[in-house]
């Protein structure tokens, strides 16, 4: 995994254009039913509070 990282950073692999959501923690559930209904392949979970987290 780290390796990934190292990649992700040094802008060798595209991660971003495969996340289709991103929510913070309080809506792992949504998420999850996201993932099960098909309709989130690439879902990103915020573990810290920002201010406006949103579906994109």
């Amino acid at each position: 995994m780290p390796k990934i990282v190292d990649w992700y950073m040094e802008n060798k692999i595209n991660i971003d254009d495969l996340t289709t959501h991103t929510m913070p923690l309080e809506d792992i559930d949504k998420s999850f039913d996201l993932t099960k209904r098909g309709e989130s392949v690439g879902g990103v979970v915020l573990f810290y509070r920002r201010q406006s987290a949103q579906l994109h």
